[in-house]
């Protein structure tokens, strides 16, 4: 509180107290005189001192009342925002929680996809190399046995590790048998080819 509030709340203070002290200064004064001599009009002085003070009295409750209420509502203010708050706290967490889960499993699905396609690729063509090369020299006494290349770049995280490696040894098995096939399917041609020129 600045200096000046405090020294018009003490003023304000010292004014009701001066007023306290006459109130009470006519009241004895009116009593004493009322003692000795009855008169009615120091009698309706004093009923209306009385009234007054009781006016006065009444009016210092709904001052006090209204700073109550005004006290109750603050606080009851500060607790709803309080309360606000934590509610808003939690619920962002929550979301947060729900969104990051969404874009992990959809960044995670694009990875695998990627990694998959490429993987596929590169171990295909290394398989399908490796195998006519074998047919064609030796003529194909057994197949190809399968082959894991080194993993391509660093590892993307565990839960794209597990899918790519499902997904890659199926489309590695599929291709790779395509491709044996239409490779057996030249050999036998190239064999005819050999047979019918001797």
């Amino acid at each position: 509180m600045s200096l000046s509030t405090l020294s018009t709340r003490f003023q304000g203070r010292q004014t009701q107290f001066h007023i306290e002290l006459l109130y009470g200064a006519l009241f004895v004064v009116g009593f004493g005189y009322l003692v000795f001599r009855v008169d009615a009009r120091v009698a309706a002085f004093e009923g209306g001192l009385v009234v007054g003070y009781l006016l006065r009295i009444w009016e210092k409750m709904s001052i006090y009342e209204r700073l109550i209420e005004e006290a109750v509502s603050r606080e009851a203010e500060t607790q709803v925002e309080a309360e606000v708050q934590e509610q808003v706290g939690e619920q962002v967490g929550k979301e947060v929680e729900e969104t990051v889960d969404e874009r992990v499993e959809e960044t995670v699905d694009e990875r695998v996809e990627e990694t998959v396609d490429e993987r596929v690729e590169e171990t295909v063509d290394e398989r399908v190399e490796d195998r006519v090369g074998e047919e064609v020299e030796e003529k194909v006494d057994e197949r190809v046995e399968a082959q894991m290349g080194e993993q391509v770049g660093k590892q993307v995280d565990e839960r794209v590790e597990e899918k790519v490696g499902e997904q890659v040894e199926e489309r590695v098995a599929e291709k790779v048998e395509e491709r044996v096939e239409e490779v057996e399917e030249r050999v036998d041609e190239v064999e005819e080819r050999v047979g019918d020129d001797e």
